[in-house]
């Protein structure tokens, strides 16, 4: 029999949105909540809070279901995607009752050619995911019945003599510590963005880099695996292209990229990627436009040289995109979080070398690492006589259609990369945690980005906090009996 140090209704293990959600609903039904985060208060950077705070919901749950099912092509039974979206169509009700949150529309269904597509909705909140996340740790503190202790990271689940998971223990800065949970462990502490050993196995191509929180190395998944927990889609993750770059210190900045339409809509910035030898390879404005599926264009494996030719690609521009401000995502992400100060007109970055600036492509081709500088520039020259007659060979609309005609010109390398990884521990449509026969893990629930059920396709901007804020209600509810 186990010891316990401490003791609760519902054990949260992680405090991002997932984790807010689930305190915040299991504390309105009545139950005493402790929240366990990994990071300390003052370096707490959850990927609700430094992402881009979109929340997707839905008008029609049954429309919505065929939507969802149609993204996750297999990868997560209908039954899931269902739960998901009869959530959906209620959570900025829910979002209104337990904060102050602002939204404003946004896009809707990344895939309207999917049927069913007209039913989902995207909203971003003011002051992006800093703000929300603000408002739901708000809404936590205002709970009294819900403790959030800082520097408390889980290492592992622990059972009781009947096998179900009983509580957890902490490897906190005091020694380890053992706390029960009554009625339910909820895992919401993330991916496997930060796990070198898993994104090499998991994933589909490397380098592969994440600007989502840097604390999400995969404890969530192991500690599931230790009581036995099924896993699925590890080889799936929220993708672009982004970028990424070495600090002085030895660690790493990765970022967002804003390519051009979404920077400008009215009047957007040039643009062209290529491969590592300096070709095109693929219509640039799924990119250009933030989409989540321009990344498994990168993932292409050349078996004959044994590389990735367009790991990374590159990302040529020129003044007319460098006047509108910085390449990378300053609002939101890690630079947004303190994690690095950009510079007044990137010049701080050109002279690292993470931008290449010249009078030519060539120039910045060369300089950037493209093995065929001349290609480049003759790539470059078709996209500008493209631009001229306004038919592109690989399908870019008209209005993306600018040329690179004003110089200096620049250059960056990207990589496929995102906010996070979306595998992990196999649930069902009550948030239960599954073990590899397809059984509830009694006593083991997870909501969030660990093994949130996204497939194959990214379904809407803001389907990772739609995720977050509807499964930690439904673990929650399940959890302490009262599901609705």
């Amino acid at each position: 029999m186990a010891r316990w140090d401490d003791e609760a209704d519902l054990l949260v293990v992680g405090y991002g949105g997932a984790g807010a959600a689930t305190a915040i609903a299991g504390a309105d039904l009545g139950a005493d909540v402790i929240v366990c985060e990994k990071q300390p208060a003052e370096r707490h950077t959850p990927s609700t809070k430094i992402g881009g705070g979109a929340l997707m919901t839905v008008t029609d749950a049954d429309k919505a279901a065929i939507y969802l099912d149609r993204c996750a092509a297999g990868m997560v039974p209908a039954e899931v995607s269902r739960a998901w979206a009869e959530r959906a169509a209620g959570v900025m009700d829910w979002v209104s009752s337990v904060c102050a949150a602002e939204y404003e529309r946004s896009i809707g269904a990344e895939h309207p050619e999917f049927p069913g597509s007209e039913a989902m909705q995207s909203f971003t909140s003011a002051g992006h995911g800093k703000a929300l996340f603000g408002h739901l740790a708000d809404a936590v503190s205002r709970r009294p019945s819900v403790q959030v202790r800082f520097d408390s990271p889980g290492s592992r689940l622990v059972r009781d003599d009947d096998g179900r998971v009983a509580g957890i223990e902490i490897a906190g800065p005091g020694g380890a510590r053992r706390i029960r949970a009554r009625q339910g462990v909820v895992l919401t502490c993330g991916g496997y963005e930060y796990a070198d050993d898993m994104k090499r196995n998991y994933l589909k191509g490397e380098p592969i880099y994440f600007y989502g929180n840097p604390g999400n190395t995969g404890d969530g998944v192991r500690m599931a695996q230790g009581v036995g927990a099924d896993l699925w889609h590890m080889n799936q993750m929220i993708g672009r292209a982004i970028s990424h770059f070495e600090l002085p210190d030895g660690s790493d900045l990765n970022s967002l990229v804003i390519i051009g339409d979404l920077m400008k809509p009215g009047n957007p910035p040039g643009y062209v990627l290529t491969d590592g030898q300096g070709r095109r390879f693929a219509n640039e404005y799924m990119q250009a436009m933030s989409r989540h599926d321009f990344y498994y264009l990168l993932l292409n494996y050349d078996p004959a040289t044994s590389t990735f030719p367009r790991i990374p690609c590159y990302w040529f521009f020129d003044e007319r995109r460098m006047a509108l401000g910085a390449p990378v995502a300053t609002e939101l992400g890690p630079v947004a979080h303190g994690y690095y100060d950009w510079s007044d007109g990137s010049e701080r970055e050109i002279e690292r070398g993470w931008i290449s600036r010249g009078a030519s492509i060539e120039e910045v081709a060369a300089a950037a690492g493209v093995a065929d500088p001349e290609q480049a520039a003759r790539e470059v020259s078709a996209h500008n006589e493209a631009c001229r007659t306004g038919s592109d060979p690989f399908g870019r609309p008209a209005s993306s259609l600018v040329p690179l005609d004003w110089p200096p010109y620049y250059c960056m390398p990207l990589y496929p990369g995102g906010s996070n990884t979306s595998g992990g521990p196999r649930r069902n449509e009550y948030a239960q945690v599954l073990d590899v026969f397809g059984a509830p893990i009694p006593g083991l629930y997870e909501a969030g980005e660990l093994g949130e059920p996204v497939g194959l396709m990214y379904p809407c901007n803001g389907a990772n906090i739609s995720d977050c804020l509807c499964f930690g209600q439904i673990a929650a509810e399940h959890a302490l009996g009262k599901l609705r």
